[in-house]
């Protein structure tokens, strides 16, 4: 559980610098913009990893049982939450209609595998992530992106939907082998 712990504090510190006032442009005067972008996804990284090692090491302790519908709806909403997570970082019409494609793809991520899932580990790595999804999109506001903004344009948008697809496939596939619980 230490190695859980010590993940999310890492992955939700980095990502909580973005939303304090003026911090993030600090560190970017300080360090410069690619420094800063390395040094946070080094500590994203590190930090999944960590989540992702304490995730396997916590006992199957069952908080509640899963939703009977969980599973289900996880298999059909989680196509959307990958195209999401991939149009945020494309010139996509998504990205331009939707505010918060990122965060809205990991929220439906997280609140879909706690219905799916009512043990301990998956309720530690899951639930923080939905609420920061969730405050994130609440208290942020518009603020210049690091990711460089081009014309949307129809091309990325079908980009977005087969390497969301793709992803969804892959996961589908080696599910049970990287964590555990197999959905085929």
């Amino acid at each position: 559980m230490d190695a859980m712990v010590l993940g999310l504090t890492l992955f939700f510190g980095v990502h909580a610098l973005p939303l304090l006032a003026g911090v993030r442009q600090q560190l970017i005067g300080v360090f410069g913009r690619w420094f800063y972008l390395g040094l946070f996804s080094l500590g994203s990284l590190t930090g999944l990893s960590l989540m992702l090692q304490g995730y396997q090491q916590i006992e199957g302790k069952i908080l509640w049982p899963a939703v009977g519908f969980g599973h289900p709806l996880a298999v059909a909403l989680m196509p959307l939450a990958l195209i999401l997570i991939i149009a945020a970082y494309l010139p996509t019409f998504i990205k331009r209609k939707v505010r918060h494609p990122m965060l809205i793809g990991v929220a439906l991520w997280a609140a879909v595998h706690l219905l799916a899932n009512g043990d301990l580990a998956s309720t530690l790595l899951f639930a923080p992530f939905l609420a920061y999804s969730l405050v994130d999109m609440l208290l942020t506001k518009a603020r210049k992106t690091l990711i460089p903004v081009r014309k949307p344009q129809l091309y990325y948008d079908i980009l977005a939907v087969i390497f969301g697809l793709m992803a969804y496939g892959a996961l589908l596939l080696s599910h049970g082998h990287l964590f555990g619980a197999a959905l085929l």
